[in-house]
Order: structure tokens, then C-alpha cells, then sequence
């Protein structure tokens, strides 16, 4: 759009968010804010450009909560936000790295500009507005330390539903002296927003590193240990906690898995006219071990079906497949999605989609 109450260069790109962060002038809102502007850091430009840079340039301080309640900062890699930022790509189902519109490489000689463009303007915001209500809190971040220690973490991801987790652990130590180690690793089920739901799995090992090694570490996870914890979005957060018992630095190393594989398949016959009867074929392969109990697919695709469908279709047998005709006369030309989602004791909310064309009568 084009900003008329801002300088020409900021016209063009919007970002907006329907969740504000806090109320700026009397009004709740977040954006639009140029996307130009939140590239080079002019973080004094309206609106709330600053929440945008800091949300996709921040980095993540961990600090582990011990249980005399005191807090310890914990080592390792400090990007977990602002590396991926994508949108679906126009008229297509591809999706698109915008990243490069929104910041420069990380570690570029563009980006280190940037960021200390940002924090003169912060200073110069702080300055201002330290006689009004409007505060910038700081928060004290760990001391850096030279890092001797230095966790990887692999797996396979994404799962497949009713596979067993493979975890790849390698322990480095960069010191030239030997160290004495306490590792504790463990997988967390998690809500769509990073909430854990329970922990599934957790083990220690305690082991010495020569200097200037690495120790590999294989671990299987069966998915009956965790296959029933999951929760409807399918997110296991692997957690690595490393210690160094002669100095007592503590260092961390996570990553998130999703089990984005459905079991349910969409088919449609290859013409389908407007206005036609037709029917599309459902299929559901239950790969666990065990029976999937009470199944139910629910099938939506606005202008290929009237109203939503229940189908429940009892039990599958393990490793098994059932098979569902739905019939439909769709009532609008173009390009139609049929979506069916899946709901039963084992599995919750795992949604398959299929797009066809239909042809105008």
C-alpha cells in the first residue's frame, strides 16, 4: 500500500498482525509497519516497526530454573527465532522464503549496519521517552563465556506416524583438558505455542571427554513411549542439558519434531464437471501396531459438498486400510479443495486435503 504519511520508501509492503502487542497512542493494533523499514532498522517508524525488528532479530537466552529456585544461564546457540519466514506463494500451494525481504544474511557486514542503526535509534527512543509513562525495560543477559562444550543434536524429521524416534547425541569438547560430564536428555509433547504437555521420555548419561573429542551417542525412543502423549498438533521438543562438573557451566542444545504425515488419501476421478454427479475416494491406512478405535473422518470442500460430513467408520485393524466413497455434485467451476480430517482414540486433528479442477458446465 502506499503510505501517504510516511517518507516515498516506505511505501510498498505491510506487515500486520491481528494480535497486538500493546496499545501505542490509545489504540490496540500492530501495523502496518514497512517492511522496508523493519529491513534497515528504522524502528522509529510508525507503527510498531520495533516489535517486528525485534521479534525476527532477537536471540534466545536460556536460563535453567534449579530447584532452590535460583536461575543458571545455559550455553549454546542463542538463534531460535527470525530464520525462517515464510508465505504461501501466490496462486500456487508452494511455499515462499521471504526472508531476505525482512533482514539481511545473518553475519553480514549489511546486518551488523543494521543493528547498530537499531540500537542508536532504541537509545535515542529511551532518551525520549524517559520522562513520559512509556518505559523500555532491559533484561540482563548471561555473561558470554568461552564455550568448551558444544551439543548436536540429530533426528528424523518429520515422523511418520507410529515411528520410532532415532536420536543422533554428539558431545564435543574444544578444551585441552579432559572433562567429567553430566548429560540429561529428554523429549516434551508440546502445544502448538511451545507449552509442554507432558514429558515422554528423559535419560542421563555420565561419561569423561578427552580434550579435543567428541562422543557419539545413539538412542532409539520407541513410539509407544510417546505416541499417545501427543498432542492434536503432532510437536515433540528433543531437549539436550549438558554439564560440566568441574566448572559447572551448563550448556543446551534443542530441537522440534513434527509428525506431519497423514494417514488419510484423497482421490478424484480425472474429469469432474460442474453441476455433475461425482465421487471422490477416501482411504485410511492405520500404520500403528495396535487397532485405530472409533474413527471418524470429517469431510468439508466448500462448493464441492453442501454442508460438512461425519463419517465413522469403527475400528481399523492394525496396519490395515479402509476405504470410504464420498459422493458430491459440485456447484462452482475451478480449482476446489476437499479436505478430510481425521478424529479417533489414538490420533487426534490430522487433516489431509486434496485440490481438483473442476470443469464449468
Amino acid at each position: 500500500m502506499a503510505r501517504t504519511d510516511l517518507l516515498p520508501e516506505y511505501s510498498g509492503w505491510q506487515a500486520l498482525d491481528a494480535t497486538c502487542q500493546e496499545k501505542g497512542k490509545g489504540l490496540s493494533f500492530c501495523g502496518p509497519a514497512p517492511v522496508h523499514a523493519i529491513k534497515e532498522g528504522d524502528i522509529q517508524v510508525d507503527y510498531d516497526v520495533c516489535y517486528f525488528f525485534a521479534a525476527i532479530n532477537a536471540k534466545c537466552h536460556v536460563w535453567i530454573h534449579k530447584a532452590d529456585d535460583t536461575l543458571k544461564p545455559a550455553f549454546g546457540g542463542t538463534k531460535y527465532t527470525g530464520n525462517n519466514i515464510s508465505t504461501k506463494g501466490v496462486g500456487s500451494e508452494r511455499c515462499e522464503d521471504i526472508t531476505q525481504n525482512y533482514k539481511y544474511p545473518e553475519g553480514s557486514r549489511q546486518e551488523k549496519r543494521v543493528l547498530d542503526k537499531a540500537y542508536r535509534n532504541m537509545k535515542e527512543l529511551e532518551t525520549i521517552s524517559s520522562s513520559s509513562s512509556t518505559q523500555f525495560i532491559f533484561i540482563p543477559t548471561a555473561q558470554e563465556e568461552p564455550v568448551n562444550l558444544f551439543i548436536q543434536l540429530q533426528s528424523s524429521s518429520p515422523l511418520e506416524l507410529g515411528q520410532d524416534i532415532t536420536l543422533s547425541i554428539q558431545v564435543f569438547n574444544h578444551s585441552d583438558i579432559e572433562k567429567t560430564t553430566h548429560l540429561v536428555v529428554g523429549i516434551q509433547a508440546l502445544h502448538y505455542n511451545g507449552v509442554p504437555i507432558a514429558q515422554v521420555w528423559k535419560e542421563e548419561f555420565y561419561f569423561n571427554l578427552q580434550s579435543n573429542s567428541v562422543n557419539n551417542l545413539q538412542v532409539s525412543v520407541p513410539y509407544t513411549w510417546f505416541g499417545k502423549e501427543l498432542g492434536e498438533n503432532h510437536l515433540l521438543r528433543l531437549t539436550a542439558v549438558l554439564q560440566d562438573e568441574d566448572s559447572s557451566y551448563v550448556y543446551l542444545a534443542q530441537e522440534e519434531i513434527s509428525i506431519c504425515e497423514s494417514p488419510v488419501t484423497i482421490e478424484f476421478p480425472e474429469n469432474i464437471v460442474q453441476y455433475e454427479p461425482s465421487t471422490a475416494k477416501i482411504s485410511l491406512q492405520n500404520p500403528l501396531m495396535e487397532p485405530l478405535e472409533q474413527c471418524v473422518i470429517t469431510v468439508a470442500g466448500r462448493g464441492l459438498i453442501h454442508r460438512q460430513r461425519n463419517y465413522r467408520l469403527g475400528s481399523v485393524q492394525a496396519k490395515s486400510t479402509q476405504e470410504l466413497q464420498i459422493p458430491f455434485t459440485p456447484t462452482r467451476a475451478g480449482p476446489r479443495r476437499l479436505t478430510a480430517r481425521l478424529t479417533c482414540l489414538q490420533l487426534q486433528n490430522l487433516k489431509s486435503y486434496r485440490t481438483t479442477t473442476i470443469a464449468a458446465a
